[in-house]
């Protein structure tokens, strides 16, 4: 009703008022902007449409326009991006990565966390306040949630969850078989497996997520995050997002009522009790839940299809693997095989290597950071309070300082003691000092899944097809890792070697930590 009252007076404007008015808001634009670069900041990227041009791309493109123009100026270690209101430096060189990190109580990701309770979870003032952080004003259980979770992912509490994500992936392994020769959509077939072993490894055999509809419903908010952010009537702008969202919400509320988290993770617990001690009722801890599947689901899902991808498109290195994998972590009783998850993690180097120049070949998101007041970064580049710093993942993952004259090559073994680099510039698990937290429970499963692949059978892209690229779906705004935009289907056979074992995962007891390179 409301879209056609405003379309009815649009239409019944005089087309040269309308012009006028466009061209009125054009030059309003154009004016502030010039006003508000100052000399000292990093160079200027001016739009090629003036005033609105960096706007439209935005709007086109999503972040991924940072990247575009990133790698349009890779002489610019840094630049501006002067859109009136919302002033952005973007940030290519790994060398200006180390004066943000020393600058992290300035230039912050934590505003960012205020958002997302607020705009994707859809909580209330009064739980966006308790979880803001005290130097803003709020209670800072965003903060102690997060300290409460870094023992939860470590020892014990990763060995639990760890033992509860072998046995979901060893289900849907041995499912595999039923396909035949039968082709199936290797990004729909990842993506249902690791929903369901990621969300029951945390939330226990009550999870939300046994439902399918209710996996289909999180899946639909997770694409339509960027339509929910502006929160403007979500119901109607964003409504299959909004949908989704309420319809998890629904069922984490019956979860908690359903004491669900009776056999859940040390993890679920240790966030259950911080924001339930901390006052926050239920119906809104059932929000933040529903918005923690973006974390755990949104990157694990394309990291896995892509590190299968690379896997099984290159043979040489696969058989390299297969070998490392056998003489490694393999035990073989008689016709039982049994994969150590810490074996894959302490004594396959190189798989461990491979899987960390897959994230860096195929990430292609940004990490963001909010200015909180005006400083000089390096000594050389003022930034204003209130400016948001991009880092686009993709200029920094094959920047040359760093990874070389080869950094556009995938190289398997770029990651090995054997082969020392240069310290920063990889961010696929995110910017110090805001890491992910998870990171060490989502390599032990994407690797313990993709090595269990490659032993136990041979994937081919349907139809006989080559291994090519398939176009990318670039609307997420989640998502670092890019998924595929259409449909890869593949067929599959159990290789001969192994064709009648039966399979299954040990969790070796201990730390868990895998020597991960973090940015």
């Amino acid at each position: 009703m409301l879209a056609n009252n405003f379309q009815e007076l649009v239409t019944s404007l005089p087309l040269s008022r309308v012009l006028l008015t466009v061209g009125l808001i054009i030059i309003t634009l154009w004016i502030v902007s010039r006003k508000n670069v100052d000399p000292r900041e990093p160079p200027e990227i001016k739009p090629t449409i003036p005033a609105v041009g960096h706007i439209i791309n935005l709007v086109r493109n999503g972040l991924s326009y940072y990247t575009k123009i990133s790698l349009e100026h890779r002489d610019l270690p840094i630049f501006t991006i002067n859109i009136p209101g919302a002033k952005s430096y973007v940030i290519t060189a790994p060398s200006l990565m180390l004066a943000v990190q020393r600058n992290s109580r300035n230039i912050s990701f934590d505003p960012f966390l205020d958002v997302a309770a607020s705009r994707i979870a859809g909580c209330s003032p009064a739980t966006c306040h308790a979880l803001l952080e005290k130097k803003r004003g709020g209670l800072g259980v965003n903060q102690l949630m997060v300290e409460a979770m870094h023992p939860a992912l470590l020892g014990e509490g990763l060995d639990g969850m760890n033992e509860a994500m072998v046995k979901g992936l060893k289900l849907w392994l041995d499912g595999l078989l039923q396909y035949g020769q039968t082709s199936f959509d290797l990004f729909e077939w990842c993506k249902e497996a690791m929903t369901v072993a990621s969300t029951d490894s945390v939330w226990g055999p009550l999870s939300p997520f046994k439902d399918k509809a209710v996996q289909d419903c999180f899946w639909e908010f997770e694409a339509g995050v960027g339509k929910l952010m502006p929160k403007v009537v979500p119901q109607i702008t964003a409504r299959k997002a909004w949908k989704g969202r309420e319809t998890l919400v629904r069922a984490f509320i019956q979860y908690y009522k359903a004491d669900g988290l009776k056999h859940a993770s040390v993890l679920a617990h240790a966030r259950y009790n911080v924001h339930v001690t901390n006052g926050i009722p239920i119906e809104e801890v059932a929000r933040i839940e529903a918005s923690m599947g973006l974390g755990l689901l949104s990157n694990t899902v394309p990291t896995t299809f892509w590190f299968m991808f690379d896997l099984f498109s290159r043979p040489k290195l696969l058989e390299q693997l297969r070998g490392e994998i056998k003489n490694n972590a393999l035990h073989v009783d008689g016709h039982n095989a049994i994969i150590d998850v810490a074996d894959l993690r302490d004594q396959c180097p190189l798989l461990v290597s491979t899987f960390q120049e897959s994230l860096r070949f195929r990430a292609s998101g940004a990490s963001t950071r909010f200015v909180y007041e005006d400083m000089m970064l390096d000594n050389k580049y003022l930034l204003k309070a209130g400016s948001i710093a991009y880092i686009p993942v993709r200029p920094v993952h094959s920047h040359p300082d760093v990874w070389s004259d080869n950094s556009k090559d995938f190289v398997p073994d770029r990651y090995l003691k054997s082969k020392p680099r240069k310290l920063g510039g990889f961010l696929g698990f995110g910017v110090s000092p805001s890491i992910c937290p998870g990171r060490h429970f989502a390599s032990g499963e994407i690797i313990s899944f993709a090595a269990a692949m490659i032993m136990r059978f041979d994937l081919f892209p349907a139809g006989s097809s080559p291994w090519i690229d398939p176009k990318l779906d670039l609307s997420s705004v989640v998502s670092t890792v890019t998924p595929p935009g259409e449909p890869f289907p593949v067929t599959l056979k159990a290789r001969e070697e192994y064709k009648d074992y039966e399979w299954d995962f040990r969790v070796t007891k201990g730390k868990g930590q895998f020597a991960l390179v973090i940015g």
